[in-house]
């Protein structure tokens, strides 16, 4: 009978949400928008048809592996060979400015310094799958405004998740003030599985002229087709445990496997062949549900009490977000018009906003009511993302 209830519950879910999910695309939207609205209507927030519980809880941390591997594989280094120091001066400000913003309102309010950090990481983060699909929305992926965006947010998210890895210790360890002893110790192993990972990634840099070729002809004599996907899955997996090991959350060594494990070491082939697979899996599948499951655990009742912090964590994070990657973009000489809508476009939070508010309610940092905050910025702020770009990017294209 459970696992009756379990199907009938994913079912309802994966239908409601591609509705809706479609339904804001044809209104040039992110389809997270709507999948994830489909889990607060079926969920307790409004008509209570389905109720958060052990089982999506499980389907969730699935899909978040899933989630954060695509978005590891979605990201390309070589892109910021085009625009690298360009990249990296934008999103540093585009990250420093609403982190401290976000830290600042949520100790006015009240929330605890590990809570606080995060909130600050959050109003921080951009969205590579996010960015790319409001790009890909606007016509302009492939311009050098799209080139510069999706560099930034390349550099937003390796930082942040490096920047979560420290949040994450500061939570293990349990301390209320910044401890920099007790936190440099902490982070020895993580910094080691780090070093590790570059080292892999040099590696394999080294001899991609190499090891994509032997492993073409491996794959080319295997029977199965799906051969490519499987050994990544387990390369994944394993760098995924050995970050748990190092005292990391899985995902972020999942995140890094997907970064690395592209098309260097199993060739275009073989990658691309991969790439189609696990997007059908993630977002014909996993990433709705994800969504929705977040949806679900969504409390807009809880939201009453905290109207004033959440309005300014949304006005102020834009705010923020934009001023940094306005300035970023002037100093790297950029036209005004260009730098305002390159800043603006940094706003999208959706895909890693969504991923890492889910981990940090998952391990407790947050509660439900702040969980609900952060879910609602996410939203808020990936549906204006392309209201405010739009007119600046149709000034772009008329000049």
């Amino acid at each position: 009978m459970e696992l009756e209830q379990i199907f009938i519950s994913v079912v309802i879910l994966l239908a409601v949400a591609r509705l809706l999910g479609e339904l804001f695309r044809r209104f040039k939207q992110p389809a997270l928008g709507g999948e994830l609205l489909a889990g607060i209507i079926l969920g307790p927030t409004i008509f209570g048809i389905i109720i958060p519980d052990e089982n999506l809880e499980l389907i969730s941390t699935i899909a978040i592996f899933f989630i954060m591997l695509f978005i590891g594989l979605e990201m390309d280094l070589r892109e910021l060979k085009k625009t690298g120091k360009y990249a990296f001066v934008i999103s540093v400000l585009s990250l420093i400015i609403p982190f401290f913003i976000g830290f600042q309102i949520s100790i006015l309010f009240g929330s605890s310094l590990v809570q606080s950090l995060f909130m600050g990481l959050l109003l921080s983060v951009t969205s590579v799958p996010v960015s790319a699909i409001i790009l890909l929305e606007l016509g302009i992926l492939k311009t050098k405004i799209g080139n510069t965006v999706m560099s930034v947010a390349v550099v937003d998210d390796i930082i942040s998740l490096v920047i979560l890895a420290v949040i994450l210790q500061i939570h293990v360890t349990g301390n209320t003030i910044l401890d920099v002893i007790d936190i440099g110790l902490s982070v020895i192993p993580m910094l080691i599985y780090i070093v590790g990972i570059i080292f892999l990634a040099f590696a394999i840099h080294k001899f991609n002229y190499w090891f994509p070729h032997r492993l073409e002809l491996f794959f080319t004599k295997a029977k199965t087709r799906e051969a490519t996907f499987g050994i990544l899955i387990i390369m994944t997996i394993a760098l995924s445990l050995l970050a748990q090991l190092a005292g990391l959350h899985f995902i972020i060594g999942t995140f890094f496997a997907g970064l690395i494990f592209s098309g260097k070491i199993l060739g275009k082939r073989e990658a691309d062949k991969s790439y189609g697979i696990l997007s059908g899996v993630t977002f014909g599948f996993f990433a709705p549900l994800f969504f929705a499951i977040l949806g679900i655990k969504f409390s807009g009742q809880s939201l009453e009490m905290v109207l004033l912090p959440l309005t300014l964590l949304v006005a102020f994070g834009i705010f923020g977000k934009t001023l940094g990657g306005f300035i970023g973009a002037r100093l790297c000489k950029l036209s005004k018009t260009e730098s305002l809508a390159i800043a603006s476009l940094l706003n999208g939070r959706g895909t890693v906003g969504l991923a890492i508010t889910a981990l940090a309610y998952s391990i407790g940092i947050l509660d439900l009511t702040l969980f609900s905050v952060a879910v609602a910025i996410c939203f808020i702020t990936t549906v204006l993302t392309p209201i405010i770009a739009n007119p600046l990017l149709k000034k772009i294209t008329t000049m």
